[in-house]
């Protein structure tokens, strides 16, 4: 039984067809990229994988379990995923630990759990000493940590990049797929 299926995958947009019969299958543990110029429908494909976009055609199911067709979505929040995007999406009025730990909170889990949590998640991504800081204070290379830390904070059945190290130099981009394969 494959993680996750996409089973003849498309979206048009009126007659523009931005994804067109996509077929995937991804087992547990795979590290899979979507690879093609701009404008060939990478981003949508995870945008429909991730539940912001319904698939005009096909489906989209995690261990034979649909998450979405062309009749049927299920909301981003219940799909047990977790996504990143280039642009980080962190909230600039919350410290790096608010931010990180907001998944955990929406979750209802207990304060000293997540405060648990955020302390172990920020330790593993270098980045405890900066939990009481504020997105403006820092680096494209920080804020992109605190992005990974809150998208595998909530530990993810399937964890989504669009891009996310396109804003960072090379030095700081090599660094951070490292720490990404080592998470």
């Amino acid at each position: 039984m494959s993680k996750l299926d996409l089973r003849g995958i498309s979206k048009h947009y009126g007659e523009a067809v931005a994804v067109d019969k996509i077929d995937l299958s991804i087992e547990e543990g795979e590290f899979v990229s979507l690879l093609g110029p701009s404008g060939c429908g990478k981003t949508t494909t995870l945008r429909m994988i991730a539940g912001f976009i319904r698939p005009t055609a096909g489906t989209i199911s995690m261990e034979d379990r649909v998450l979405s067709s062309a009749q049927t979505s299920l909301p981003p929040e219940r799909r047990d995923m977790s996504m990143i995007f280039q642009s980080y999406a962190i909230w600039p009025n919350m410290t790096v630990a608010q931010n990180v730990g907001f998944g955990l909170k929406l979750r209802k889990l207990p304060k000293p759990e997540i405060d648990r949590q955020v302390t172990e998640i920020l330790q593993i991504t270098r980045m405890g000493h900066l939990a009481d800081r504020y997105p403006a204070e820092l680096s494209g290379g920080q804020q992109q940590r605190v992005a990974l830390a809150r998208a595998i904070v909530v530990r993810p059945g399937v964890l989504l990049l669009d891009e996310p190290l396109s804003n960072l130099d090379a030095n700081l981009r090599e660094e951070m797929r490292f720490e990404i394969r080592r998470l």
